[in-house]
């Protein structure tokens, strides 16, 4: 056996094993091979700074996956070959990053737990608000991080296609620093930024999911549409400006209202997630997304009868 050590980390690993590190470069595992999880994967891949694999805690040994990326509407097509990995070898990671779906944060931390390394940095890049507090479950807060995108993509099985180009924020959960593979990490990402109030990034992007996400779902149509409805944005955002501004969040109605269109526009042949997921029948978001609000709003006493009323209509289909 080999002990192998990265920025800190200290692996025993077997000769056979397939997570070594070579030529130096960190081994980068993400859990959640959805449309961020893949695009991610492909954006450390191209970097040269890291090597990847897909983490499956619902699997119990390997299997090797073929996976290709590409850019909408453009025809250069990269195929390779990748691991798919069970739970027990996130003890090889030098990074993990989560980008499953929400409500599945707390499966997968109970998953993953036993067995990683205690100086393991530990991404989560989730939609919505309040899967942060399972993070803290781990008890690791020196290595926790929160990150947030507006990186568009779509895939089908493990091909992926980046159809919009967004800024990519990561920080703290609480106490972390900014380490050499975080740095590598946002190196590695296009428009990648680090700052130590990531909360307010997460406002953000929650603001615009709480615009988008529902209006897509409902209509069942692609992100640009809303930009046909100005009203529809302006009306949401005056019953969630108040509450994400009780939140810590400056902003006012307008500055988000521009902000929303931004990510509508840069967005604007894409399918949003909650859209996708009410399309296939799949258990979505919506209770990390309005639903977080609407209970923040009832403790704050701020009345919201417009999204009460999306809402609802969501939650009964």
């Amino acid at each position: 056996m080999n002990t192998i050590r990265y920025h800190g980390n200290s692996h025993r690993i077997h000769h056979g094993a397939d997570l070594k590190h070579l030529h130096g470069k960190p081994v980068a595992c993400i859990i959640g091979a959805g449309s961020i999880g893949q695009l991610t994967a492909d954006f450390l891949r191209r970097s040269g700074r890291f090597r990847t694999c897909f983490i499956d805690t619902r699997i119990n040994k390997k299997k090797k996956v073929a996976c290709s990326s590409s850019i909408y509407q453009q025809s250069s097509v990269y195929r390779c070959s990748r691991g798919v990995y069970p739970a027990n070898y996130v003890k090889y990671a030098d990074l993990i990053i989560i980008t499953v779906k929400a409500f599945s944060v707390s499966k997968i931390i109970r998953d993953i737990e036993q067995h990683l390394s205690f100086d393991t940095p530990v991404i989560l890049m989730v939609n919505g608000f309040g899967a942060q507090e399972e993070l803290k479950k781990l008890t690791r807060e020196n290595r926790l991080y929160l990150a947030t995108t507006s990186n568009g993509a779509t895939h089908n099985g493990f091909s992926v296609v980046r159809k919009g180009v967004g800024s990519t924020y990561i920080g703290p959960l609480k106490h972390a620093k900014q380490t050499k593979v975080i740095k590598y990490f946002i190196k590695s990402l296009p428009n990648g930024s680090y700052t130590d109030d990531i909360y307010i990034e997460l406002l953000r992007k929650l603001a615009v999911n709480a615009v988008i996400n529902p209006f897509t779902a409902l209509n069942n149509c692609l992100n640009g549409e809303i930009l046909k409805q100005p009203q529809i944005i302006q009306e949401i955002l005056k019953e969630i400006t108040p509450i994400l501004n009780r939140l810590g969040l400056t902003d006012s109605q307008q500055m988000l209202f521009q902000r929303v269109e931004t990510v509508a526009s840069n967005t604007k042949s894409n399918y949003s997630s909650m859209r996708q997921d009410y399309y296939y029948g799949r258990l979505s978001e919506i209770d990390y997304i309005l639903g977080i609000l609407i209970k923040k709003a009832r403790i704050y006493g701020i009345k919201t009868p417009y999204i009460d009323s999306i809402y609802q209509k969501l939650k009964q289909m």
